[in-house]
């Protein structure tokens, strides 16, 4: 693991934010104390993947690696004040490098992997990957608690990188829709624009300066005594198959 996973490059970077006092303004008090979120907070997190195709596992572990990350940074906040991890808004967002059908994006979706999913290659059945899991229990799947949903439609969004090799949606942003609600999102470009009136054949040209296009969502921050409690996650086996904005790259 050593030689394989730690040397491929990745980046992340997570903050715990505490909305502002004033964060309604002199005209928009909530009508009770219930509806208010300020001094609530939001662990918001933008993340890097390791790009090279052939890595699928060591994108898979380094995402595990991740969320195992946030979840500790949860646990302290929660401890500290109080809290339950459940009520706490999460945002990830990042360039995972990973098309939607893959081990990274089915084990932040669904909130667990089978550990013998091909994507984790030699690294299937490891034991060294089980202090990553959440529910040590669980002999089955490396799991983890966050219950995430992702607000990137691949019906809608069929890229977020495009060039001239290569064009599918690699970029995402995840949240947690018990503490969040989801008002919108930004939708793809428009394909007459980019392919009938312009030709592009890949990214970046001059009015796209980048491979990557932006991905965007609105969410509402849901106050804690409004929040439903999600029924307890059910793991199988893989089937290897106020308002504020969250920009992806």
């Amino acid at each position: 693991m050593l030689n394989r996973v730690m040397p491929r490059d990745n980046i992340a970077l997570a903050a715990v934010l505490r909305l502002k006092e004033n964060l309604y303004g002199p005209h928009r008090i909530p009508s009770t104390s219930n509806d208010n979120i300020t001094g609530s907070f939001l662990v918001v997190c933008t993340a890097h993947i390791h790009w090279d195709p052939e890595f699928c596992d060591v994108k898979l572990i380094q995402s595990m690696m991740l969320v195992h990350e946030l979840q500790k940074m949860l646990d302290i906040v929660a401890l500290k004040y109080n809290l339950m991890v459940q009520q706490i808004p999460v945002l990830i967002c990042g360039d995972f490098n990973s098309l939607p059908d893959s081990g990274v994006v089915e084990f932040l979706s669904k909130g667990a992997i089978s550990k013998d999913h091909p994507d984790l290659k030699s690294f299937r059945e490891e034991s060294c990957l089980s202090c990553l899991s959440s529910d040590l229990k669980d002999q089955r799947n490396f799991t983890h608690s966050l219950r995430l949903d992702s607000a990137v439609d691949t019906a809608q969004m069929p890229y977020t990188n495009y060039t001239l090799d290569f064009k599918g949606t690699i970029d995402y942003i995840f949240a947690t829709p018990q503490s969040l609600a989801r008002l919108g999102t930004l939708g793809p470009l428009d394909s007459t624009w980019v392919v009938h009136q312009n030709k592009f054949v890949g990214f970046p040209q001059p009015h796209v300066p980048s491979d990557h296009i932006p991905i965007m969502a609105q969410y509402a921050v849901i106050p804690a005594s409004h929040q439903r409690s999600l029924p307890p996650i059910q793991h199988y086996g893989s089937s290897h198959s106020g308002g504020f904005g969250a920009i992806g790259r």
